[in-house]
């Protein structure tokens, strides 16, 4: 991928990824060999990975499931997946601008610069002038100092401001002036402070370092390919000098596909953010502009996609029946498997039922436990960590301060082994919140289920849709928790505090929603895609029907109730959070087109569109061996587009199930390719 190979998770090998060339298993193969390089090292056997399925995490209907899926082939290769952001103006983001915009002087009539030298004459002189003319016209001597002090103490600020005007439009980069509280060589203890502006000559290479553009917060678009958002902004901030949380994108994106995000930073040059990603492979950045705040998680509309599917075999008529009923009725806004992390054996919502339950030890485990589907250089030191608990060499075992697994084992390794809540405090508080969210959204999911099953798409009285406002508008509460700023440690704030402010705020968030009555629903105005479903919390409102007592089991199954979830650690607090049943796509568009190969491109990305590469040209129906169907459509915030998929097929979206579609496919071709091969050879002459 072209990745800077002095960081990252990469730091401790120079070549690609090569299991039997892990550093880690040379060394162990030289602590039990003694020596001898014909014994044998220490194998294990290798292990079945054992990834999510959806039916583990509450997804088991579907919208229509009386119309026929079809099988498909999702992310064969990345580049079959795009995400473009839309802004909350509505904007689809696409990089078509490379340009790095330059420090702008804003040119000053003549008149007006004349105007300000006629009234600083007090204190700039026609002698002074010539001194300063004369230093933009020496050259550059380092050995001694090229300056003119001029005392502005009886200016005003704005008669100051006018003077490095006067000296940028005069002399532009040839010299750089800025004010000091005083000379340095005439500090007089006890004197009366005073002003100088010093003009001088800047080294080769070197001008006015004073930020010059419209505002301080830098937008630009990134379009990454094949790379996590994390991972762009964490670089982009080591090489700024900065901490990645000044590092500001609206949402992470997809890292196996191509994606355009926008991305913000206070105060770096353009020319600065441009130096930084160049030599990241994979990484463009562009259109570059200025606004007066920053950007923040959840300040976007929604995302467009472009995907294509490949290995289409089911007749059209089929398919688009499938896309036809998902148009109409839409699909559950299930969270996806990418909510629960990617291991079966420790999905990340157990870690948020310990974290909920205060067993911080227990969290502490289910983070650092061995699981089946680890590269190979974390499964040696969770196994070391499991096997003897010694933390501060397990995180010596790592390169790279990234990993939550890091940060925990130090975190153990200076508190104590017994410390659990106060390893825990050395994680990111934005990462540490992904495991309580992940159990909101496995009770969101199992809820959407049940009311699913027992009640189709039918509204129901107690429903809750959001409260609209005078205008006939949704007031809508968050949907979605929104993760905070990275931190480096957890803030312990008493929830109890004011119990009437806490009240009234409870109150408001509370009365977002209310319930559909019969009438409402006898009326025709509602339909489903109204209805949203409280995420669990001490700070919701749940349906008014018998929707609302099943959150109440759920939460018992593990021994917990709404109320609990007001924890004393607020970084553990579940206030509740609303979310929408049903998501419909009235701008979905689908094409099918040929290919001959798995390596054909079949979506332009935007980077490709800049640069005029054409995608590989559809062959002529006879000769194209595969048929892929090309989807476009448009979600909001927080929605998975691995969700839609599925209405479509049917079936399982893991990455297991689609990998092993994929190796059916291929088999099957193999299988009608052998066939023909042995007849052809029975029919050559002898």
């Amino acid at each position: 991928m072209g990745k800077d190979r002095g960081r990252g998770r990469r730091n401790f090998q120079s070549k690609p990824y090569n299991k039997n060339n892990w550093r880690g298993q040379k060394k162990e193969h030289a602590r039990h060999s003694n020596g001898n390089s014909h014994s044998q090292p220490r194998n294990r056997a290798p292990q079945q990975k054992c990834t999510l399925r959806e039916n583990q995490v509450g997804i088991t209907e579907f919208t229509n499931a009386e119309i026929a899926g079809f099988t498909g082939i999702l992310k064969s290769r990345f580049s079959d997946f795009h995400v473009n952001e839309i802004d909350t103006e509505g904007h689809v983001l696409q990089l078509n601008d490379l340009k790095v915009p330059k420090i702008e002087i804003e040119p000053v009539e003549p008149a007006l610069l004349d105007e300000w030298r006629e009234k600083l004459a007090t204190v700039i002189d026609d002698t002074m002038w010539q001194q300063i003319a004369d230093l933009s016209t020496a050259k550059y001597d380092g050995k001694c100092e090229q300056k003119v002090d001029i005392n502005v103490s009886s200016l005003t600020k704005e008669q100051r401001t006018q003077i490095h005007h006067l000296v940028k439009q005069l002399y532009k980069s040839k010299l750089v002036s800025k004010t000091l509280d005083q000379q340095p060589e005439q500090q007089v203890t006890g004197a009366e402070e005073q002003k100088f502006i010093r003009i001088s000559k800047p080294k080769p290479g070197r001008s006015d370092n004073r930020w010059n553009f419209p505002h301080d917060f830098v937008s630009f678009l990134v379009h990454k390919v094949n790379m996590d958002t994390s991972e762009v902004a964490s670089t982009l901030a080591n090489r700024l000098t900065l901490r990645p949380s000044q590092v500001n994108y609206c949402g992470t994106k997809d890292k196996r596909a191509k994606t355009t995000q926008r991305f913000c930073i206070k105060r770096r040059t353009p020319e600065a953010i441009a130096n930084a990603a160049r030599g990241m492979g994979n990484v463009y950045i562009g259109n570059f502009s200025f606004r007066p705040d920053t950007l923040k998680l959840g300040d976007l509309k929604g995302n467009r996609f472009r995907i294509a599917l490949r290995h289409i075999t089911h007749p059209r008529e089929q398919i688009e029946s499938a896309l036809q009923s998902l148009k109409e009725r839409g699909f559950i806004n299930y969270y996806g498997l990418q909510r629960f992390g990617n291991s079966a054996s420790v999905p990340t919502y157990e870690v948020g039922v310990a974290l909920l339950k205060r067993d911080y030890k227990l969290a502490c485990e289910l983070i650092l436990k061995p699981r089946d589907n680890d590269v190979e250089f974390m499964r040696a030191i969770r196994e070391a960590w499991w096997e003897n608990r010694d933390s501060a060499a397990a995180a010596a075992k790592f390169y790279g301060n990234k990993f939550i697994e890091k940060k925990l084992l130090d975190g153990l390794a200076t508190y104590g082994e017994n410390d659990y809540a106060a390893a825990l405090r050395r994680i990111p508080r934005n990462m540490l919140l992904l495991y309580p969210h992940a159990y909101q959204s496995l009770i969101f999911n199992r809820i959407a289920s049940r009311r699913i099953k027992e009640f189709g798409l039918n509204l129901i009285p107690g429903d809750l849709i959001y409260v609209e406002d005078d205008n006939g508008q949704e007031v809508k509460a968050p949907e979605e928790p929104v993760l905070p700023a990275e931190s480096d440690e957890i803030v312990e704030d008493d929830l109890e505090g004011d119990a009437d402010n806490l009240l009234e705020e409870e109150s408001i968030f509370k009365r977002k929603v209310r319930p559909l009555s019969a009438e409402d629903i006898a009326g025709g105005k509602y339909k489903l895609s109204d209805v949203v479903l409280p995420l669990p919390g001490y700070d919701i409102t749940y349906p008014n029907n018998e929707c609302a007592a099943w959150y109440e089991e759920m939460l018992a199954e593990v021994g917990l109730s709404s109320e609990q979830l007001r924890h004393k650690e607020k970084t553990y607090a579940l206030g509740g959070a609303y979310r929408k049943l049903l998501i419909q796509t009235d701008d979905l568009k689908w094409s099918f087109r040929r290919y001959s190969t798995h390596e054909d491109t079949l979506i332009a990305s935007d980077w490709e569109q800049l640069k005029n590469i054409e995608v590989t040209p559809e062959p002529a129906e006879s000769e194209g061996e595969y048929t892929a169907l090309l989807l476009e459509f448009t979600l909001p915030t927080a929605v998975y587009a691995t969700m839609f998929l599925r209405e479509l097929f049917k079936q399982d979206t893991s990455t297991a199930s689609q990998m092993q579609l994929e190796q059916e496919q291929i088999t099957k071709k193999l299988a009608q390719e052998i066939p023909a091969t042995d007849a052809e050879a029975q029919t050559q002459p002898i």
